[in-house]
């Protein structure tokens, strides 16, 4: 009888190791679902915030625009490089001159084969090619510097246009049109494809989760719903006071059905691990 009631403490003590571990992972956890980014946008030019394009609520894809700075200097100095560049006259009266001074070049050498020009006018007319290529090399060497001027222009003008980083919704307005824009962000962009979900993990679980892991996320009311989200973080500090670490997970939201800021309960039963 004895020998029996071990055998039976033996096998509960076996059970109890061998299932603790799937009730810690049964457990749901605590998260939240946060924005995976929050860029606050600003100017790398100083001035005047001329137009805003967006309002609060508003979907921006990355890359486009949201605010323009006043740019009336700007944009005259960028007609001004873009007339000097398309400049082809003087280029043009260059390369003519230069082709006659060949010619008359030519003429003098076979003058000056039968005697009948002297050796100086012979020099004169080559040192007139010289001065022509000179010429022709000047002002195709202006050209150049007045593109340069030109793309200069347009990149300083392009400074006075603010793009979105990100895509994601417009959270916050913080300057409106008339104020200036100097050393303060214009608005606030949310990133919400995809979403992250933090959550506080027990000790008991460092080792059993594992980055490509998958989760199920349940979010709070009035949402609901059962989501699959990916390991993407696994903190390897350990909390020693809460006896807890923290966990990273990447939620896909491409439909953007989730908002950001929800609580939710995080679950690894029947989790799936990544290839």
């Amino acid at each position: 009888m004895r020998r029996s009631l071990l055998v039976v403490q033996a096998i509960a003590l076996l059970c109890g190791l061998v299932l603790s571990p799937l009730r810690a992972w049964a457990e749901q956890l605590d998260c939240v679902i946060e924005p995976s980014e929050v860029a606050d946008v600003s100017s790398a030019a100083n001035g005047i915030l001329s137009e805003l394009l967006v309002k609060r609520g508003d979907w921006v894809e990355k890359g486009a625009e949201v605010a323009r700075l006043e740019s009336s200097v700007e944009q005259a100095s960028v007609e001004l490089a873009r007339a000097e560049a398309e400049a082809q006259n003087l280029i043009q009266a260059r390369r003519s001159r230069l082709n006659l001074a060949k010619k008359r070049l030519q003429r003098v050498v076979e003058l000056t084969k039968t005697k009948a020009i002297s050796s100086q006018e012979l020099d004169e007319a080559r040192t007139d090619v010289e001065l022509a290529a000179a010429e022709l090399e000047e002002a195709q060497h202006n050209r150049r510097l007045a593109q340069l001027r030109l793309a200069r222009a347009e990149s300083l003008l392009n400074l006075r246009t603010i793009k979105s980083p990100v895509s994601g919704v417009v959270s916050k307005i913080h300057v409106t049109a008339g104020e200036s824009v100097e050393d303060r962000p214009i608005l606030s962009i949310v990133q919400i494809d995809p979403l992250f979900v933090e959550a506080i993990v027990p000790v008991s679980l460092f080792g059993e989760i594992h980055e490509g892991d998958m989760s199920h996320v349940y979010p709070e009311a009035p949402v609901n719903g059962d989501f699959l989200a990916r390991v993407t973080l696994v903190e390897r500090v350990i909390d020693a006071p809460s006896g807890t670490f923290g966990v990273r997970l990447n939620l896909d939201n491409s439909d953007r059905s989730l908002p950001a800021g929800l609580r939710c309960k995080l679950s690894f039963n029947d989790a799936v691990a990544a290839d």
